[in-house]
């Protein structure tokens, strides 16, 4: 790109690198994977951003790997970056934060001088750890209350 294509506005620029990206790994992906990558993209900004809940059947499941989670939060920093004064996401980085007691394999996607200090990766994990117990805690609780007033078979 000549340097005279070079979006001035911030936001276009981020979107011009979104779709360059979402190009690469269209070229790149096993097409299973990247349409299963798209359908959660299109979910996700159809839930309308932040937490959603990721149903996936099992063959889906097998299409998920480590390396399509890799590209969804590298998807997910670019599409933050594109609301105005959050630029800056689009520079972020997945890191690996390892295994907690509750979670497993924890990715998040930090600034590049979060995933160089390994004692803020393990402060996240350890979060993320804590913020898993307690869902599945509550989990059980709803599960409980649910088989309580019979609303449950199980």
């Amino acid at each position: 790109m000549a340097d005279a294509e070079v979006p001035e506005d911030p936001a276009a620029l981020v979107r011009a690198r979104y779709a360059l990206y979402v190009e690469t790994l269209r070229a790149r992906m096993p097409p299973a994977q990247f349409g299963l990558l798209m359908e959660v993209i299109r979910e996700y900004v159809k839930a309308g951003g932040g937490r959603f809940q990721l149903d996936l059947e099992p063959e889906e499941k097998e299409l998920f790997t480590e390396e399509v989670q890799h590209e969804l939060l590298n998807l997910l920093g670019l599409i933050g970056a594109m609301e105005p004064g959050h630029e800056d996401r689009a520079d972020r980085v997945v890191a690996r934060l390892g295994d907690g007691e509750h979670v497993k394999d924890a990715m998040s996607l930090v600034p590049p001088e979060v995933a160089d200090d390994p004692e803020k990766l393990r402060a996240m994990r350890d979060k993320l750890d804590t913020q898993q117990h307690q869902r599945k805690q509550d989990e059980e609780t709803v599960e409980g209350i649910a088989r309580a007033s019979g609303m449950s078979d199980g």
